[in-house]
Formats: structure tokens, C-alpha cells, sequence
């Protein structure tokens, strides 16, 4: 009798050698994590592979759904187990095959126990042809309509076919933590995602200007937040009232260099909460020279002002391609729904495109951050997912 379960192959977890089992059991506590109120029994870890018993395959796309945001995870395949016998391979096979709607087909073998008397490729030949005699169906090895997967693990049989497939990347929670300063904008939440798929766990920080701005891309940073939250549960959100900070800037500062003061003064903030979290990077959406902030001399202007590094996974990226990553994970409807930048409601008719360091901190200097700094504390907004 076939017992039903979920089989998971994960990625980069695959490569670790000493400490791969640290990574396995962080792996193994974010699927829990993410399963959340869905029924399983309990979840094993052997032979570099992670399965879930003890489910309701009845359930199977509500844990799809799941289990494709768990970052590490390569792949998951709904799978009847059953003892490593050739014929009961058979009756699995025949029994998936009479419930399927398929026009061409593939067998895809994999056996871990090298003990089993038939090789993959012979375990493929042998089902193929059953296959074929009942189904009638032509075989295609690069594009079947249905692909039987089969893998032989430690005197067991798995075979399923419904597979979904993951980001890859790592488990969320092994590597250390930084800051995603988010906009409500398309770039930063994919950033963000992408530096998640590396398992940082990341904290938001939002800036805005109300109530010279409308409060709506507050309202878009949470609900990013949200979508982002598929991939790490619990997250949090810290919101940063800014504008009596930018009337300083602008009221002492030439307007040219507006944009650049305001994005320093982001990073320094960012950079106190990364040290109330002992974060160890920032990371931002930015896109050289997609607009007049990100030029490279006013990229290095910007991150001056940080005592941390900054990540930029998208510094290389087109805007095609952040645009379908964005649809991709689900932040695109929020990022494009009307709101006001705290930057760009600001954003001058000339800015400065090679900024000065030398003339930068001169102007700076002008000002004193820190009580400005400490105010705009107090009255941030904490928002946890």
C-alpha cells in the first residue's frame, strides 16, 4: 500500500560540506514555518533530500503554494512512497498514468541506493514501455506533456509528477541580517527578494514626506512588505516621517543638490537601525544610471555617508528585467499604484549628476543631523507582518 508524501530537493545546501547539517535544520524549520496550519506529521531529512509525510494530497496546491517561497528549496513533488520493488514501481505508475490527461511522456529516474538491482536507465526503459503499452502515448524526452518522476531512496520508491519548482538560493535565517531601505517603488522590492534568495534576513526601512505627500506610499511599503513576507515570514517595517528633515536640506542647501542630501540622510538613518538589529549591510534598488542619484559619481556621493556596505543586486539590471521579476513575486501591482516619492516630489529641474565629496560635506557640515536624527526616531512607525 502506497503512503502518500512530499519530496523536496533543495539547492546551494546541496554544496556545503561540513555545516550542511546546520543548513538542513534551518531548511527544515522555515518549510515548517511556512506550512503553517497545513496537516503534516512530521518532516525527515536523509540522502540530501527532505520529506514531508503524513499530508492531505487532496491539499497539494495549497502546499504548492507554500513551498514554492521557501528560499533553498529547488524543487517539490507530491510522491507515493512504497517499498523499492520493480512491479509495485509498475502499479504506481499505471494507476497515475489512468487519472492523467497527457499527450507525450518521459521517465525520469534517479536512484540513491545503488543497491537496487536495475540502473535508472533500465528502471526507465522497463516503465516506459508499460507506459506505453497502456497509454498508447508517444515518448518525448525534451518536451513530454508528462514527465513520471522516480527516485529510489534507501529501499524505497518514490513516484510522483506534479512538481513545482522553487527560487533556489538559500535558507532564510543562514547568513546574517540587513537593512532593504524600500520604496514604494519597482526596484527596491525586487532587491530585496533578491538578497533574500542569499538567506539574509532582511528589515524594512520606508521614508516619507507626509503630510506635504500623500500618505499612499505608506500604504503600498506595507502591503510590498506583505508579498515580500511569502518569502520571510514575520517581517518588519520601520516608517520614517523625513520632510521636516528635507525643509532643512532645502532651506540651507542648493537645490541641485537636494536629492543627494536627502538620499545620505536615508542612509545615515538606515544605518542607526542596522545597528539597533546588529545588521551588517543596507541594501537598495539602485540602478546605475537610471536616474540622476544613481550616476556613479553620485552613487559614490551617497554611500559615503554609510559606515556599512551597501548591496545593489540590480545595479546591472535593465528595467525590462526588474519589471518581470517584480510580476514574477508579486510586488509589480503595488509598486505602480499612484503614490508620492519623498525624493522625487522634491526633485529639482537641474539636479547635480558628478557630485563634489569635498563640496558635499562642506554643506553638510552646515547642518546638524543629530537632534534632527533622533527626533525622526521617536516618531517612526513600527509595522510587523
Amino acid at each position: 500500500m502506497s503512503q502518500y508524501c512530499i519530496l523536496i530537493h533543495y539547492h546551494e545546501l546541496a554544496l556545503k560540506k561540513d555545516n550542511k547539517s546546520w543548513f538542513e535544520k534551518i531548511f527544515q524549520k522555515n518549510v515548517r514555518q511556512h506550512l503553517g496550519s497545513l496537516p503534516f506529521k512530521n518532516i525527515n531529512t536523509y540522502a540530501s533530500r527532505v520529506f514531508i509525510y503524513g499530508i492531505d494530497d487532496k491539499k497539494w496546491d495549497l502546499y504548492k503554494n507554500k513551498l514554492k517561497n521557501v528560499m533553498g528549496l529547488k524543487n517539490a513533488t507530491l510522491m507515493q512512497k512504497i517499498d523499492a520493488d520493480l512491479e509495485k514501481i509498475k502499479l504506481i505508475a499505471k494507476e497515475l498514468i489512468n487519472n492523467i490527461k497527457f499527450d507525450s511522456f518521459r521517465i525520469t529516474t534517479k536512484r540513491q541506493d545503488k543497491s537496487f538491482k536495475f540502473t535508472s536507465h533500465e528502471i526507465n526503459q522497463i516503465i516506459g514501455t508499460e507506459v506505453q503499452a497502456i497509454s498508447k502515448k508517444s515518448v518525448s524526452l525534451k518536451n513530454p506533456s508528462l514527465n513520471l518522476i522516480i527516485e529510489i531512496v534507501r529501499g524505497q520508491a518514490f513516484t510522483g509528477y506534479d512538481k513545482v519548482e522553487g527560487y533556489g538560493g538559500l535558507p532564510n535565517g543562514t547568513c546574517e541580517t540587513a537593512i532593504s531601505l524600500l520604496s514604494s517603488g519597482i526596484d527596491s522590492p525586487v532587491a530585496s527578494f533578491q538578497i533574500l534568495k542569499r538567506g539574509v534576513k532582511i528589515i524594512y526601512a520606508h521614508f516619507h514626506s507626509a503630510p506635504a505627500t500623500n500618505k499612499q506610499s505608506i500604504d503600498n511599503c506595507k502591503q510590498i512588505t506583505e508579498v515580500l513576507s511569502k518569502f520571510q515570514p514575520n517581517s518588519t517595517l520601520y516608517i520614517y516621517p523625513i520632510l521636516n528633515l528635507q525643509k532643512i536640506i532645502m532651506d540651507k542647501i542648493n537645490d541641485k543638490f537636494w536629492m543627494i542630501m536627502f538620499r545620505r540622510a536615508m542612509i545615515k538613518l538606515s544605518c542607526m537601525l542596522a545597528d539597533e538589529h546588529k545588521a551588517k549591510a543596507l541594501i537598495t534598488g539602485e540602478n546605475i544610471g537610471q536616474v540622476s542619484s544613481q550616476t556613479l559619481s553620485n552613487i559614490h556621493a551617497i554611500s559615503s555617508s554609510s559606515n556599512l556596505p551597501i548591496l545593489r543586486p540590480l545595479a546591472g539590471h535593465t528595467k525590462e528585467e526588474i519589471i518581470n521579476l517584480a510580476n514574477e513575486i508579486g510586488t509589480y501591482e503595488y509598486s505602480i499604484a499612484p503614490h508620492q516619492d519623498c525624493c522625487s516630489f522634491f526633485l529639482p529641474l537641474h539636479p547635480e549628476l558628478k557630485a563634489d565629496m569635498i563640496q558635499i560635506e562642506r554643506m553638510e557640515s552646515k547642518i546638524n543631523f543629530d537632534n534632527i536624527y533622533e527626533e525622526i526616531i521617536l516618531k517612526r512607525e513600527v509595522y510587523k507582518t
